[in-house]
């Protein structure tokens, strides 16, 4: 049967922005749809990873959802505010806009955007072990046919929807065509993961940034890039930074008009946008792909340098933690 409820639509929210972001971006093929003026959303719910079709419609003010596949209401609409921006401050976030021209201009170029992530930290952590060395386009196709023929056939509104499958099932596969035996192993790695609650989206935010994404390179197949996209993209904090995509610091020089500057340099510009960081990031990097910056030929040599830069952080982070607990010892026997 199928649910609903109602969510406040914030001031100045787009729905029509989120869906046409949404479903023009080649890693969401097969987890959102926009027909009819709704967007629907084919996810796994957070910690339960129960199977979730959701439809989201404008109305009147305010947004309309309906769901199947599960009665959870409750993580249904905290995941959706998650993955739409509902959850910020609209009038903070436009305020923003008014003190920072360069902010104010991109958004006005994306009118009514305030920012959308991938569905879960479970869908951001697949798509990172299927993705690699392959088209977009091709690791899209494959992550849907897992889905078609592994996961959960859900009705909703007349159309059926394939949800990818539950870790539990991953676990279970022995290979899937078009990837390697490593790959395979790689999404069981980030099936067990999740069975043991550390793709967590609340837990993920609730971390330092550091040890979250030092956690997160121990599921194996998991990289600094890849890190970076199951925190940033999928846990979605509104107000962190990420440090391991370049594309971010050429599109802050787009849109500022300046050098490209360091990771250092730009993290200290970037405190004039808290608590918006996150998506003032994703603006800039609309802006360099809107701007035809996308595919610059350096960007592959400086992504491997940042993701160098990254891992020397996260190591330098655990070497501090784990001396910690030595630190307090010897205080104790010193007593």
């Amino acid at each position: 049967m199928t649910q609903s409820l109602v969510l406040a639509r914030p001031n100045g929210f787009s729905l029509e922005a989120a869906s046409s972001f949404f479903c023009g971006f080649v890693p969401g093929r097969g987890t959102a749809f926009s027909k009819n003026g709704a967007l629907t959303l084919v996810l796994r719910l957070d910690e339960t990873y129960e199977p979730a079709v959701i439809a989201v419609r404008e109305q009147k003010g305010s947004l309309a959802v309906a769901y199947q596949g599960t009665r959870d209401g409750v993580r249904v609409e905290k995941q959706v505010s998650r993955i739409l921006g509902l959850e910020a401050d609209a009038d903070a976030w436009w305020a923003l806009g008014k003190s920072d021209p360069a902010v104010g201009r991109m958004q006005a170029t994306f009118p009514g955007f305030f920012t959308v992530t991938k569905t879960s930290p479970y869908d951001a952590a697949m798509w990172g072990v299927i993705s690699p060395r392959m088209t977009m386009k091709v690791a899209a196709a494959i992550k849907e046919r897992i889905a078609n023929e592994l996961g959960d056939a859900i009705d909703l509104g007349g159309e059926t929807h394939h949800v990818f499958p539950h870790p539990r099932r991953v676990l279970e596969i022995d290979a899937i065509e078009g990837l390697s035996g490593e790959k395979v192993d790689r999404m069981k790695a980030v099936a067990r993961a999740a069975l043991e609650g550390r793709l967590d989206a609340e837990r993920l935010r609730a971390m330092n940034e550091l040890d979250a994404l030092a956690d997160l390179q121990r599921i194996r197949g998991v990289g600094p890039w890849t890190a970076s996209h199951i925190l940033y993209r999928g846990a979605a904090p509104m107000d962190a930074l990420p440090s391991a995509e370049p594309r971010v610091l050429h599109g802050f020089a787009e849109a500022y008009g300046t050098a490209v500057p360091s990771y250092e340099a730009f993290a200290r510009l970037a405190n004039a946008w808290r608590p918006f960081r996150m998506w003032v990031s994703v603006l800039l990097s609309r802006t360099l792909a809107a701007t035809g910056g996308w595919r610059k030929p350096e960007l592959a040599r400086e992504r491997a340098s940042a993701g160098r830069d990254l891992k020397l952080k996260v190591r330098r982070r655990a070497a501090i933690s784990s001396s910690k607990p030595r630190e307090k010892a010897h205080e104790t026997m010193r007593r």
